[in-house]
């Protein structure tokens, strides 16, 4: 289940050069996407979705306040990307946007219940 290739892009604020710089980290995960409507009264809605699923036990996690303070390892954070597939030149993300299937991240979850080898975080995006 968790056997897709996930592209991780993290922002991070480079005190040195003083700009932002992005990050890139591969792992594995489950993606899940769906396209639909939503009808409400006389108005049509977009209506996709897309999740992400990553074991918890994915080596080099750091929370996103430790993140920010060195830009090392990976981390979940709203506004990030995720890629599925492997993407190794990030030139823009508008470039990624136009070629692969992404996600920018607005929810991430904590799923710490039930045996260790299933503990993940959920991941929604737009």
């Amino acid at each position: 289940m968790f056997d897709k290739d996930i592209t991780i892009i993290n922002k991070w604020f480079n005190p040195k050069t003083k700009k932002n710089e992005y990050k890139v980290h591969h792992l594995k995960g489950f993606w899940s996407s769906d396209e639909g409507i939503s009808i409400s009264n006389t108005q049509l809605i977009k209506n996709d979705g897309l999740a992400v699923r990553i074991l918890m036990s994915e080596p080099g996690y750091v929370s996103p306040k430790e993140f920010q303070l060195n830009g090392n390892g990976w981390t979940l954070q709203n506004d990030d990307y995720l890629v599925k597939g492997i993407v190794n030149n990030i030139t823009t993300i508008s470039d990624i946007k136009e070629n692969y299937e992404c996600m920018k991240i607005t929810k991430v979850s904590i799923k710490d219940y039930g045996s260790f080898d299933m503990q993940h975080y959920a991941i929604k995006g737009e």
